[in-house]
């Protein structure tokens, strides 16, 4: 069962596509990296899967249920949790 998964997420700011057709599935237990240059979109990926920022089209799902432009408090309920650097 896939715990995080997105499809097809696009986030733009003021027409500035930052994420487009992001699609990614994380089982449950695996761990993934998100690398990549400055401005590369990394951030806005996190921001927009932890509710931080809506995203301008596509899902999120959280164990299996949708979670698309749920808030940042509404996620920590449903058990995802974000650390900074």
């Amino acid at each position: 069962m896939n715990i995080l998964e997105t499809k097809g997420l696009y986030h733009d700011f003021k027409g500035l596509e930052v994420l487009f057709d992001v699609n990614l599935q994380v089982e449950e237990g695996e761990r993934h990296a998100v690398i990549g240059p400055n401005g590369a979109g990394k951030t806005t990926l996190f921001n927009v899967i932890t509710g931080t920022y809506h995203p301008s089209r596509g899902q999120v799902f959280f164990k299996g249920k949708e979670v698309t432009g749920s808030r940042p408090y509404e996620m920590a309920r449903l058990g995802m949790g974000r650390s900074f650097q």
